[in-house]
């Protein structure tokens, strides 16, 4: 058997050692005190206000400072993924097993969309529609970014695999942002740039004119609604070209405005284009024939 002898290493002189990794009883030290000390403020925060789910507002356990963050109840977060299952690697959608190595599906075949794909938490029914909708109305921002954070703990491998240099949401009318709290997909981006350490740019990308509402309209009529309705001023053209972008919203159905909104980033010399969004709905099916019918 061969001995290996491993040459001495020089004697550290006392206090020169101040990397705590190089002594482990010191690490375990800090390590202790800063659970201890993030538990005992976690204990004042849940004494002065109690932690609950954004959802259903059930009062949860509070374990430490992170836990102050916006979250779901482990029903609520359960219910906003749904079952898990096969989906589109283009739009989304559920699929069935048998769809092959197939890069599309049959709700989004025929569509020619400027966006690469989507990432999605959850399918826009039941559960998750009620809190995409509560998330809409005003003082609920608190669910909206409880629903983001979920998104990047069931999707985040995905999310960074897009390596994003900016997060864009899908911008209002200035008349409809003027006044009252950020909407939905600013509090996402938001949410997800200090996740993924992405810039949110929340100026690059404009919407012209004032538009009907999506959801009141057919399938075969969103296009058009949304024809020209996005764009991105020429002093932002540089902050957009050669850039891969991360273009995020609350709900996405045939594609429409993310279509769009996708069409007028890439004109401006965008890279790539991929969409977050927190549900897929696939109540609404383009007609035959109509490429590129995407909300």
């Amino acid at each position: 058997m061969r001995i290996v002898r491993s040459a001495p290493s020089e004697p550290v002189p006392p206090g020169e050692n101040h990397d705590p990794r190089a002594n482990p009883s010191r690490a375990n030290f800090f390590g202790r005190g800063r659970r201890l000390i993030d538990g005992l403020l976690a204990a004042a925060f849940a004494v002065a206000a109690p932690s609950r789910c954004a959802g259903c507002r059930r009062e949860l356990p509070l374990r430490g400072l992170y836990d102050l963050l916006p979250r779901l109840c482990r029903e609520c977060r359960e219910a906003a993924i749904g079952p898990v299952g096969e989906r589109c690697r283009r739009c989304a959608a559920p699929v069935g097993p048998f769809l092959g190595n197939r890069p599309d599906c049959s709700l989004c075949r025929r569509d020619r969309f400027h966006f690469e794909s989507v990432i999605r938490l959850g399918v826009y029914e039941g559960r998750l529609r009620e809190m995409c909708l509560a998330a809409k109305r005003p003082g609920c921002e608190e669910l909206a970014a409880a629903l983001a954070e979920t998104l990047f703990v069931e999707e985040g491998l995905d999310l960074l695999a897009a390596q994003a240099e900016a997060i864009v949401p899908v911008p209002h009318h200035w008349s409809e942002a003027f006044w009252g709290p950020p909407k939905t997909p600013e509090t996402l981006a938001s949410v997800l740039s200090r996740r993924l350490r992405v810039r949110m740019a929340t100026s690059i990308l404009a919407k012209s004119r004032r538009t009907l509402k999506q959801s009141s309209l057919p399938s075969t009529r969103r296009r058009v609604n949304l024809r020209t309705a996005f764009r991105v001023p020429g002093r932002f053209a540089s902050q957009v070209a050669g850039r891969r972008i991360l273009l995020v919203d609350d709900v996405l159905t045939i594609g429409a405005t993310a279509d769009e909104a996708a069409r007028a980033l890439l004109d401006a010399g965008a890279a790539s284009v991929r969409v977050a969004v927190i549900a897929r709905c696939v109540g609404l099916k383009p007609l035959a024939g109509r490429a590129g019918t995407s909300r």
